[in-house]
């Protein structure tokens, strides 16, 4: 066997990494780029709304965004926040941002926004409104009521899978395995928007 030469060995190296580098930062760019343009709406915040959004965007043949995107689930409150969001990555795109996923195809997008009381340390403390029901159900009725509002989370389905596991029920948390592995595949990105509210209590 020949031994390959030792500027070639440096070169496949080089551009190993390079093209690692490239890819690591394509998707960290376009993540900078949404969080610094996506904002929680005042008036949203102010109302204590919150949830995840998540839409379809639809990319061409050539990798390029075409700007049409569905509202698949979500507080169609949101939708504006949204559409401006598209608009400016649909400005700012670069194919590069797929990071090897295949082109004329639909994507997911998951934004997911969240309220926090002020002066919390990051991560942030989640502001939570459960209802006394919610509150009073077992962790695999907790998961289910939350992919009722957000049947395209991957992590969801993992956890329910995991749970069914542990009960026997095989056949279904292989199901619910398989869903988590499409939808991961099909997730372009997931962006968590937060929106801090007083700490202290409402003023009348």
């Amino acid at each position: 066997m020949k031994k390959l030469p030792s500027i070639f060995l440096l070169l496949f190296l080089f551009g190993t990494i390079g093209a690692f580098a490239q890819t690591t930062s394509s998707l960290g760019e376009m993540n900078r780029l949404l969080s610094n343009n996506i904002k929680y709406p005042a008036e949203l915040r102010q109302a204590e709304v919150q949830g995840a959004v998540v839409i379809s965007i639809q990319i061409d043949r050539k990798g390029e965004m075409t700007g049409e995107y569905q509202m698949l689930s979500g507080n169609s409150a949101f939708e504006g926040e949204i559409e401006r969001t598209v608009s400016m990555l649909k400005e700012n795109w670069n194919p590069a941002f797929l990071e090897g996923k295949s082109f004329d195809q639909e994507y997911l997008m998951s934004f997911n926004f969240k309220l926090s009381t002020t002066g919390s340390v990051f991560p942030p403390k989640p502001f939570t409104t459960a209802s006394k029901k919610e509150k009073e159900m077992n962790p695999l009725e907790t998961v289910e009521n939350a992919l009722e509002k957000n049947p395209f989370s991957p992590k969801l389905y993992t956890y329910r899978a995991e749970m069914l596991q542990s009960k026997g029920q095989r056949l279904q948390a292989e199901m619910d395995l398989n869903q988590a592995k499409f939808l991961e595949e099909k997730m372009l990105t997931e962006i968590v928007i937060v929106g801090y509210l007083p700490s202290g209590p409402k003023s009348l």
